[in-house]
């Protein structure tokens, strides 16, 4: 059977997992590593570079690379927007043809679902070397606030990927699911997740493989960028007077400064001062004068902790919001898990602990921890055992716009899902022809303080007297996040397929033109991979005869059952190693190396 994976596509790191023997694992990337940066980016040549390679050519033409770009998927496009992310990323964002949000990076404008995709595709394609063959199905991780256009664009990204999202699963609760299973933590848990670019809480009551959310809350705009931007800040207070309005103008200089302070605040984890050097800090462009200063200064945990304080005092204050909707108070809460980047950095756990009297729970990699929870449900919808039940809550409300500029909620935040909602409304005025109901996400009773999904439209109406004509409304939320709307004209009969016009999603013949070119990036890169994998596997075969000879020694010496089934089972394990390099078969290649790490760890 093809295997299936679970995705965290995270705004500065990604992962992929799998499971294996009933047991989750991380997948490394073709590099090695357990994390790949989320990071795309293109050489001078044109040539596309994605992970650690993008990450390191950031270093060295930060406008030839796109970070961080899961801030903006699935939003609509504006000039505030535009302006915000000047704040923490070196490219621009253009507005698309459908009011979606694009961005230019090497000369290119591409939208922001392909990039995401590339991303996506990377990750595939570490899954499929690892297998040795074709993986399509998965589920994928979002942020628990990530409303429906940016689910739905999520959803289309992996479908330029080649991927076919199983289900979309929201951050903490996958996490929660991997934490679950390897502490068998049982009771009433919040789930403390604060990765790159947003911040999530989740409140969740677990108990003998049943995940069931309480309530979930958080923050977009929050994320380690943010506390990245408050060290920026402070840094371009010290560049001279001379330089500093080119710096604060120039891309390149500002992504220096944006690498320096990120590898302060990392250094500030583990060490109680950091030194800061960014270098060639000016202007530029051709047009620039060409003149260059060097930033030198030293940063203390203390004063990195006093900058970052109102961004500290936002994390409190989700948290505090998100029990009181629970009804529940910090005491009630009997286990914390820390998931994302961030939270290895001592302000956070230190944050935690003093507002919950006690330290978060450990024993799991905070930036793995959600890729390990989304392989567990992947496991689960396809062989559906029945070893873990997932109850998850609507993230935000869901309303109607009404007349005076107000909405009627039909599905509240935190309703169990999947939920219908109906409610029944009346035309506007006597002589409508088409009722036009704007569809609404966010928790304020005012419209323009929401954000607008969309709008519903029902034609075809004859209305005389606004009375004699109901039209009934239904919202179907499914498991996952991801909306249907439909409108009834109940005198009648007729129904419409609802049209939501605001959704960011690309034309088909764009989506198909990406999806090509993705597939085709993807069969060059599968090749290419083979190749490797056919020249490293002799390598293989080699340490495990060298190995066969080892345990044949210690079990001469050392004569039992279980050596001599070790011995028997490498010696069957090396057979068919050789049977798949005579046959090319990369897919057995790659089963028998697993199962062979799976006995030993090769030198």
């Amino acid at each position: 059977m093809e295997p299936v994976i679970g995705i965290d596509l995270g705004t500065t790191y990604s992962a992929v997992a799998t499971v294996e023997g009933g047991r989750p694992l991380i997948i490394p990337n073709r590099q090695g590593s357990r994390l790949t940066p989320s990071v795309v980016g293109f050489t001078a040549l044109g040539d596309r570079v994605v992970g650690e390679r993008a990450q390191i050519l950031g270093d060295e033409a930060p406008d030839r690379v796109a970070p961080a770009t899961k801030r903006f998927i699935g939003k609509r496009w504006s000039a505030e927007l535009a302006a915000q992310a000047k704040q923490v990323v070196p490219y621009p964002l253009i507005q698309g043809p459908s009011g979606e949000v694009r961005l230019k990076v090497a000369g290119r404008v591409m939208p922001l679902t392909q990039v995401s995709a590339m991303l996506l595709g990377e990750l595939k394609l570490d899954a499929e070397a690892h297998f040795g063959q074709s993986v399509h199905r998965c589920v994928i991780t979002v942020p628990a606030n990530f409303d429906d256009g940016q689910r739905q664009a999520t959803r289309e990204a992996a479908r330029i990927a080649g991927l076919e999202v199983l289900r979309i699963v929201n951050e903490p609760t996958a996490a929660a699911i991997a934490y679950g299973l390897v502490n068998s933590v049982r009771g009433r848990v919040l789930v403390f997740d604060l990765g790159g670019g947003t911040f999530d809480v989740s409140i969740l009551e677990m108990e003998n493989g049943v995940f069931e959310v309480r309530a979930t809350g958080g923050d977009t705009q929050l994320g380690g960028d943010d506390f990245d931007h408050c060290i920026v800040q402070w840094l371009t207070a010290q560049v001279p007077d001379l330089y500093r309005e080119a710096v604060l103008r120039d891309r390149v200089s500002m992504q220096r400064l944006r690498y320096a302070a990120e590898r302060a605040k990392r250094t500030l984890t583990e060490q109680p001062e950091a030194f800061l050097s960014a270098t060639e800090l000016g202007d530029h462009s051709e047009s620039g004068d060409g003149r260059f200063c060097q930033l030198d200064t030293a940063l203390t945990r203390d004063f990195f902790e006093s900058l970052a304080d109102p961004l500290s005092q936002r994390c409190v204050a989700v948290v505090q919001r998100t029990l009181q909707e629970a009804k529940l108070t910090a005491d009630d809460i009997e286990a914390v898990m820390l998931v994302g980047g961030m939270t290895r950095v001592p302000l956070v756990r230190k944050l935690v602990q003093q507002f919950f009297g006690r330290p978060a729970v450990s024993g799991l990699n905070p930036d793995e921890a959600v890729a390990l929870g989304a392989a567990v449900h992947a496991a689960e919808l396809v062989t559906r055992s029945g070893a873990t039940t997932l109850i998850d809550v609507a993230t935000q409300s869901l309303s109607v716009g009404v007349l005076g500029g107000t909405v009627r909620k039909l599905i509240v935040r935190n309703t169990p899902v999947p939920a219908v909602a109906r409610e029944t409304f009346l035309p506007n005025r006597a002589g409508q022809t088409a009722a036009r109901l704007p569809i609404f996400q966010g928790e304020s009773d005012w419209a323009d303080e929401c954000a607008q999904l969309g709008e519903l439209v029902l034609g075809d109406l004859t209305v005389e007297r606004r009375a004699d004509v109901p039209i009934e409304v239904t919202f179907e939320l499914s498991n996952e996040g991801t909306l249907s709307v439909r409108a009834v004209d109940t005198t009648t009969g007729l129904a419409e397929a609802t049209r939501i016009d605001a959704r960011t999603t690309l034309q088909q013949q764009e989506v198909d033109s990406l999806s090509k070119e993705q597939a085709d990036y993807a069969a060059q890169q599968t090749e290419k991979d083979k190749q490797q994998a056919l020249s490293a596997f002799p390598r293989v075969l080699d340490k495990a005869e060298r190995l066969v000879r080892i345990l044949e020694k210690s079990a001469e010496e050392n004569p039992s059952p279980e050596a001599d089934a070790v011995v028997g089972q490498v010696k069957a394990l090396l057979a068919q190693g050789r049977i798949a390099v005579r046959l090319g078969d990369t897919s057995q290649m790659a089963e028998v190396t697993r199962l062979l790490e799976n006995l030993v760890a090769l030198a």
